[in-house]
């Protein structure tokens, strides 16, 4: 259980007005958090609550690939995953510029305006990110509808057509643990009965499964 502290910061998403934020996830160390809109990827530094890097897939990419659906980040944060409308991955390299920082504090002129203490300095150094486009992939069992990161090496992307899919982090695709939930069959005591399987779509996107018994 989780219970708000303090007072609510309100932020205003960059570049992206006129859109819904779809989904926000923090990295692992909760350092950094990514605001996804439809076609924009925002990476926030947490403390303080201010913008490192803006990207904006293009008007091409959006008709190819679709709009942008989920957001995941890599472990060690040096990778974000995108998902899309029409079923594909994006992945990105998220590089730290080690030589540069994004904000630098400075005193203003006026006397009567300056800190006396550094303890009012924010002492993080906020650092300078840089997203690069590694590789795009498709998804071929239908949209995705969920994914998350399960290991620092790989991704579970869940589909509508009731398919469970891994993906490493370089855009292959783990074949020997990927799942269809529609051929797996269940029983409640596998010593006297045997189990079938139905399967039923509801929109494209429930899948019901009713449980057949055969003593």
């Amino acid at each position: 259980m989780y219970f708000p502290i303090g007072w609510p910061k309100v932020l205003k998403n960059v570049g992206a007005d006129n859109q819904i934020i779809k989904q926000i996830v923090s990295n692992r160390d909760k350092i950094l958090f990514a605001s996804l809109s439809d076609d924009c990827l925002v990476v926030w530094y947490c403390k303080p609550s201010v913008p490192v890097v803006y990207h904006k897939r293009s008007t091409e990419s959006i008709q190819r690939l679709g709009v942008n659906v989920g957001v995941e980040w890599k472990p060690d944060s040096s990778m974000i995953c995108i998902s899309t409308s029409e079923g594909h991955l994006i992945l990105y390299n998220v590089e730290g510029l080690s030589e540069q920082t994004a904000y630098q504090q400075y005193d203003p002129p006026t006397a009567s305006l300056r800190r006396d203490s550094a303890e009012l300095f924010v002492k993080e150094v906020i650092p300078s990110l840089q997203i690069q486009l590694l590789k795009e992939v498709l998804v071929w069992d239908g949209q995705i509808t969920r994914m998350c990161c399960i290991s620092g090496t790989e991704i579970l992307v869940c589909t509508t057509r009731a398919h469970l899919l891994r993906y490493r982090w370089d855009g292959t695709q783990n074949r020997d643990y990927c799942l269809d939930l529609g051929r797996i069959p269940f029983s409640i005591n596998q010593q006297v009965s045997k189990g079938n399987f139905h399967k039923k779509v509801f929109h494209g996107k429930l899948y019901c499964y009713s449980l057949l018994f055969n003593y």
